[in-house]
């Protein structure tokens, strides 16, 4: 057993408490836990033994923790720069209840040919390649989703 595997039972708990204390949710505490004994597990051949072990652990979840601050700042300022891109962009959130029953009755791929060509503007073609399927093969997915559309509605 390496002096790493020997530490982990006392360390993991630690460490989580240090990243729960200072991220807030328990998910994202153990992302950060993970990341850091992925960086320990690394380097376990240079680590030291004992109390220096705990301390460069702690050092390495400092770095971590940093790291995921940095992330969250980048992930709200994108946040906000999409709000305010988006503006007043409306999104039709509740489609026809007899249209959602009808796509909901198509086989998924050919739901998503459909609403990729209806939604979100994709010709036949390119929704098909966007699903990896050849072009002719699009067409004639989407002529027989069509008409099951047609029937049912």
């Amino acid at each position: 057993m390496t002096p790493l595997e020997s530490a982990l039972p006392e360390l993991m708990p630690d460490l989580l408490g240090f990243f729960v204390r200072r991220l807030g949710h328990p998910e994202d505490a153990a992302d950060a836990l993970s990341e850091t004994l992925i960086v320990l597990w690394r380097k376990q051949r240079g680590l030291p033994e004992g109390e220096d072990l705990r301390r460069y652990a702690f050092g390495v979840a400092r770095k971590v923790l940093l790291a995921a601050q940095r992330g969250r700042l980048k992930q709200r300022d994108l946040a906000d720069a999409l709000h305010y891109a988006l503006g007043d962009v409306a999104v039709d959130s509740a489609p026809d209840h007899d249209l959602q029953r009808a796509l909901a009755a198509l086989p998924a791929r050919d739901r998503e040919l459909v609403l990729l060509v209806a939604w979100e503007g994709f010709g036949v073609a390119e929704a098909g390649a966007v699903l990896g399927l050849r072009p002719d093969a699009a067409r004639a997915r989407y002529s027989r989703a069509r008409s099951r559309l047609r029937s049912s509605l």
